[in-house]
């Protein structure tokens, strides 16, 4: 079976019902901290525990603020805070038609719920219009007419029996030809698919039934491998039940080995151990196809006898075995360290990996349930392990994984998301959490991580492969490079070099972090301008020598002839032309003679906020108005462009194109 849909209400934050459509491969929950993902996660795996089974606590888990009102007017325990839909699958429909003697419809599905009290109930679920399909195959009613009279607008067996009764009256005149015949079978029909429609599975069906539903596999940072275990003592916990942390990941690591922990207590250790050793390698294969951080790591498995203290009389105990689990990192000369001395990142792959083993070859459905997978990976390997839940995992068994790191999703697969967030508010705490898709209509703030993932995945597609950067402070700086570039070279002049791609990092001060970060593996180039100028350029220029950039890739417009040391690119206009694309763009107009003119030369976008100021206007504005306005009416620009204009952009442009 296949989980289609998930319900869940009154549990914990989620306080009304909310429904999530659920992927039929994986399924990436999204949400800030303490937003209602885990959840999600906790209530379904309740469901059907795989690991660590958990019940329903009508005290802990129901909704603090509606408890007290809640238990006065209904029997809690009835209430079912999470329910499944399940697609029937082949092996499915054979099981379910060997248990109840007829074969479900193909648009049959199957429901599970597990309520407060404990118990779990599943039933198999048809309409009453797809019985019919399948009935009037069976028994060979194929006239319109004759389907349409049966079917009318009943709602139930009993009234559609009685219609195709009278069917057979109205067709047959008290002959029982072909018609009459095959329309009388469809009573005795329509009863066998009773249990389906109305009735619902006896008990020892219903039990049944429950064995066929999916397991759902819960882990978290809770069940991560301990570097040490003693097996005495595990095999203590073992018979009890009263799991420690990472008790049942141990477990899932000795069954691999197809032994348990009582089974390394006695004489024959060393060939248990063997055992051992060649799970270990098994699992490390899987681990390291997908672990690149460091693939020069190889695990082992080493024992110690323990001496124990006396008993509570004083006796001598016998020694307890420890099983070690070992690393050895060749990159470091073989340097052997225990398991828990590794990075915490690779604990967690590993671990995973080792308690889902028992799980992983299986042909019985499981559901694998990741709590914020990954979070202390590296982002590349995050993108490892996000590449093992797409390509591994989510193929042979359903996943749901929830996540806040932009490394942990991947935007292709944006219709698989769901967005995680919790409305309660002060003043109205009933809002609780709300399940949506990741849409325009979803809190920004829950889908930060997709935005900076789509971000990343664009400008990776944009740098890599691409020829020479460029890089400007803004959007005004792109667009007044192209439209100057494009006109110069209709007039025969120099442009920009046309492979060269201009990217606009989003303010002076990014500058250097992006010549450092891109420099090391692309051709880049960096427009410097601003009231920042000095103080950036010295960052730049050190970026670019850390890169390996060459200095002359650096342009800064301060440093052409007769421009102020701080200049902007708008000080490469003559100050006609740009006052020409501001009084057009702005609701203010300025005029040559409302300038000062300093004896040292001075930005014109501080001469013009002067101007403005002495106009009682504000001294800002949106410099992006000029050049979307030099796109707008181009040809009247150039019409009456300046030759200082003109030469201050080429010679710019001979600077980057050298």
């Amino acid at each position: 079976m296949l989980v289609t849909s998930v319900q869940i209400e009154t549990f914990r934050n989620i306080t009304n019902k909310q429904t999530m459509v659920v992927d039929p491969e994986v399924t990436c929950l999204i949400g800030k901290n303490e937003s209602g993902k885990t959840t999600v996660l906790k209530a379904l795996h309740r469901l059907n525990p795989a690991n660590n089974a958990d019940d329903f606590h009508v005290t802990t888990d129901y909704p603090r603020r509606h408890l007290a009102k809640d238990r006065r007017t209904k029997d809690l325990d009835t209430v079912a805070p999470v329910t499944a839909v399940f697609e029937l699958e082949d092996s499915d429909f054979d099981a379910i038609e060997e248990l109840v003697g007829v074969r479900p419809p193909a648009q049959a599905y199957a429901t599970a719920s597990r309520l407060y009290d404990g118990s779990l109930q599943a039933d198999v679920h048809c309409a009453l219009a797809d019985v019919l399909a399948a009935v009037f195959e069976e028994a060979g009613v194929d006239d319109e007419e004759d389907q349409k009279a049966i079917t009318g607008d009943y709602t139930t067996i009993e009234a559609v029996s009685a219609a195709a009764k009278a069917r057979a009256k109205e067709v047959g005149s008290g002959k029982k030809t072909a018609q009459v015949k095959a329309i009388e079978k469809v009573p005795a029909e329509l009863d066998r698919y009773k249990k389906y429609v109305e009735e619902g599975l006896d008990d020892e069906e219903h039990e049944q039934l429950i064995e066929l539903l999916p397991k759902f596999f819960y882990f978290s940072t809770y069940e991560m491998l301990p570097g040490d275990c003693d097996l005495h003592a595990l095999a203590e916990r073992a018979k009890t039940q009263q799991w420690q942390r990472g008790d049942e990941t141990m477990m899932s690591l000795l069954r691999l080995a197809g032994e348990g922990p009582d089974d390394f207590l006695d004489e024959d250790y060393a060939s248990r151990k063997a055992e051992l050793q060649a799970a270990s390698l098994d699992l490390s294969a899987q681990v390291f196809q997908y672990w690149k951080q460091n693939e020069d790591l190889t695990v082992s498995f080493d024992t110690d006898l323990t001496p124990m203290p006396p008993d509570v009389n004083g006796q001598p105990q016998p020694h307890h075995r420890l099983l070690k689990i070992e690393l050895r990192d060749d990159r470091h000369g073989g340097v052997e360290t225990n398991f828990s001395t590794r990075s915490t990142g690779f604990q967690w792959f590993f671990s995973f990996l080792a308690a889902f083993s028992a799980y992983r070859d299986t042909d019985e459905r499981v559901v694998v349930l990741l709590d914020e997978p990954g979070t202390s990976l590296h982002g590349e390997a995050q993108g490892d392990f996000l590449r093992y839940v797409y390509s591994e995992l989510g193929p042979r068994q359903q996943v749901l994984y929830t996540t806040h790191s932009q490394h942990m999703i991947d935007p292709t697969r944006y219709e698989t998301m769901r967005a995680i967030h919790d409305q309660a508010t002060r003043t109205d705490p009933n809002l609780g959490v709300v399940i949506t898709s990741v849409s325009l209509s979803a809190d920004p703030k829950t889908i930060l991580p997709v935005e900076a993932a789509l971000g990343y995945s664009v400008a990776q597609h944009l740098f890599l492969g691409a020829g020479p950067l460029l890089a400007v402070e803004g959007s005004s700086d792109f667009v007044f490079l192209m439209r100057m570039s494009d006109h110069l070279v209709s007039q025969g002049r120099i442009g920009l070099d046309p492979r060269l791609a201009i990217i606009p990092v989003g303010g002076i001060g990014n500058m250097p972090a992006f010549i450092a970060v891109m420099g090391r593996r692309l051709s880049v180039r960096a427009l410097i301008d601003g009231a920042e100028t000095t103080k950036v350029t010295a960052k730049v220029l050190s970026a670019a020598e850390a890169a390996d950039v060459d200095a002359s890739n650096i342009t800064i417009i301060g440093q052409l002839e007769g421009l102020p040391d701080t200049a902007d690119i708008e000080d490469l206009f003559s100050t006609k032309d740009y006052l020409w694309l501001h009084n057009r763009a702005t609701d203010v107009t300025i005029n040559e003679p409302d300038l000062i003119t300093p004896a040292k030369p001075l930005p014109i976008l501080q001469r013009i906020g002067i101007a403005r100021e002495k106009q009682r206007k504000p001294r800002d504005f949106d410099h992006v108005g000029p050049a979307h306005q030099l796109t707008s009416d181009r040809e009247a620009f150039f019409a009456q462009v300046d030759d200082d204009t003109l030469d201050r952009f080429e010679a710019v442009f001979k600077k980057l194109t050298a």
